[in-house]
């Protein structure tokens, strides 16, 4: 059975928000995976507070549902659209991992980028970009 992780594409509609992945080349969206006994929901909001230390209340959200992302984990996600998106510059990360070649902690995310939409292959993972281009078609209101 496929594992899933729940995630926020934060959006003015042209475009979202990614958080750079510490060590690696991608940007991804703010994501991970759901608690036992967690809601989609909560988990989203969740990972979107460690990852870029945005406060984000269920009300705001849109549920574009389950995507599937690679053969061991589909990706459910929710849509918060706003005008005016919040400054990069005020985002932060609160959650670490020991780095494979220091093993010093380390912030899961580095970096964060509005991305356009049409945009999204040259910034994120071929699996990550066709969620995007999927939930793209979902978010137009």
């Amino acid at each position: 059975m496929k594992k899933i992780s729940a995630g926020l594409i934060l959006t003015d509609g042209e475009y979202f928000l990614g958080c750079h992945s510490t060590g690696n080349w991608f940007y991804d969206l703010p994501k991970g995976g759901i608690n036992k006994n967690e809601r989609p929901i909560d988990a989203c909001i969740r990972e979107t507070k460690e990852e870029t230390n945005l406060d984000i209340e269920k009300e705001e959200l849109v549920d574009l549902g389950v995507f599937s992302y690679n053969p061991r984990k589909d990706l459910h996600l929710f849509a918060k659209f706003m005008c005016d998106l919040p400054s990069t510059e005020l985002m932060s990360c609160s959650t670490e991992f020991i780095h494979y070649y220091t093993k010093e902690k380390t912030p899961e995310v580095d970096g964060y980028k509005y991305i356009r939409f049409c945009e999204a292959g040259e910034f994120m993972t071929k699996n990550m970009q066709k969620v995007i281009i999927k939930a793209k078609e979902k978010t137009r209101h």
